[in-house]
């Protein structure tokens, strides 16, 4: 009875999902958002050049000069919405607003358009028809229908107060047309007919496909929630076990269960090493399910410090670095390069990339750990430089690809999963930030992470943080 009213209520909601439609992602609505404003710099010097060349150029009489005043006022008002999207300040519900802000001001600007050239005769009222399949593609199919009937409304309610003569009917005699065909009852219910049936027709098809699209999407980010959650949740059972098993064969190995042998030892030195392999792979896989799962789920970046988790990150390797006898050269800038990242990211850029150095790096080597904050291009700059076994040439276009690792790094026995790279690789695009990599078989590798600062740090205030 239980699972069958969840069930119930599950194919409740989905009904209403699919009742409402699924709202636009974040990243789409901010994608769309910028298209209308690119495609509307294209309409508003259109509707400038438009003018001049039918006025001058094909000598027919235009009200040129408010069809000139509307072309800048749609320049205008996109130059605010461009800015207004440019801000770092991004949150869902502002896009929202900037998006139906965009459709009140075009369609404003559209009713005018219409007037000046002809009302109910003019051929710009196809405009109407080109943005509502454009304004599918942001908004909800019920807001819509909505919008539909607001155009058909304002096409017709103008038409109607031109033909009654409360607003002075503009004529452009050049077209051909009959000067009072604005007053013929028959040609305006005609054209509204058409007008109102081609504007929905093509508004649905646009959101309908919009929602499908939509759903599919969702679809495939409820599988790889699904994925994660799984991969999470077993590499977790998996942790306890492991490391009861490595706690006890380091115990026997120490001598605590009684003298071994040469033979035996050797065994269980094998055993161990391959248990904490499956260990690295587990956290490996915990860490890349938490990526997937953060990323999916369009988790908010928050401010981040890079030198203090590169602090942090620089002592919890120094030891192992110390075991290896490899010296860590460290020229750390003191400004503390705020940039947007999620949690722990940054902490698992710069471990993966500091301990990958010490691994791959024969003892007695070098590491060197370079963070420069380049004020005027707005970046913090990392840079990981190792003299390890660095990377054959034909491995390294395949360097950032889960689960790769190259064939030098197997043929020495180094215990890796090949995720870490691809993790750091994955985390760097979703801040977005660069990475490069430059490596030489034998000599070692080199790699530079540069992520953006957040806008609010002028090179006054990190001279003054230096303070």
């Amino acid at each position: 009875m239980v699972v069958n009213g969840g069930s119930m209520a599950t194919d409740s909601t989905q009904d209403s999902t699919h009742t409402r439609g699924l709202q636009p992602t974040f990243e789409e609505l901010c994608q769309n958002t910028q298209l209308l404003i690119q495609l509307r710099w294209v309409a508003g010097l259109g509707i400038l050049f438009a003018t001049l060349f039918t006025r001058y150029g094909l000598a027919i009489e235009l009200r040129t000069l408010p069809l000139l005043l509307i072309g800048l006022l749609v320049l205008s008002y996109n130059s605010i919405l461009f800015f207004a999207c440019r801000e770092e300040d991004k949150s869902l519900p502002r896009i929202q607003r900037v998006a139906w802000g965009q459709v009140i001001l075009d369609w404003l600007a559209m009713i005018a358009l219409v007037h000046f050239t002809g009302g109910i005769t003019s051929p710009t009222l196809i405009y109407f028809v080109i943005h509502a399949a454009l304004s599918g593609t942001i908004l909800l199919p019920w807001q819509t229908r909505r919008l539909i009937l607001l155009a058909i409304v304002i096409v017709g309610g103008l038409a109607w107060l031109e033909r009654a003569g409360t607003l002075p009917h503009v004529t452009i005699s050049d077209l051909g047309l009959a000067e009072d065909l604005y007053k013929n009852t028959t040609y305006i219910f005609a054209v509204m007919a058409f007008f109102g049936s081609t504007v929905f027709v093509l508004s649905e098809l646009v959101t309908r496909n919009a929602q499908r699209l939509r759903q599919r999407e969702q679809h495939i980010r409820e599988l790889y929630e699904a994925r994660s959650t799984f991969v999470r949740v077993a590499t977790h059972e998996l942790r306890a076990p492991l490391g009861a098993a490595l706690s006890l064969m380091r115990n026997i190995e120490q001598g605590y269960a009684g003298e071994l042998s040469p033979q035996q030892a050797g065994i269980l030195s094998r055993v161990t090493s391959r248990l904490e392999g499956l260990s690295t792979l587990v956290d490996d896989l915990l860490t890349l399910a938490r990526i997937r799962e953060a990323s999916t789920a369009h988790a908010p970046l928050k401010p981040d410090s890079v030198r203090t988790n590169l602090d942090k990150i620089i002592e919890q390797e120094r030891p192992h670095a110390e075991q290896k006898q490899i010296t860590l050269h460290c020229d750390l800038d003191h400004a503390p390069g705020i940039v947007m990242a999620g949690n722990v990211g940054l902490n698992i850029i710069f471990g993966n990339l500091i301990n990958n150095a010490i691994k791959y790096t024969p003892e007695g080597g070098d590491v060197t750990i370079d963070y420069t904050v380049l004020r005027e291009q707005g970046q913090a700059r990392v840079s990981v430089t190792d003299t390890g076994i660095g990377i054959p040439a034909d491995d390294l276009p395949n360097v950032f690809s889960e689960f790769f690792r190259a064939k030098n790094a197997k043929r020495a026995q180094i215990t890796g999963t090949g995720i870490g790279l691809s993790t750091v690789y994955a985390l760097v695009q979703r801040y977005n930030g660069e990475i490069t990599l430059e490596s030489v078989e034998g000599q070692g590798t080199t790699i530079i992470v540069t992520l953006p600062l957040t806008p609010h740090q002028t090179p006054a205030k990190s001279a003054d943080d230096e303070m």
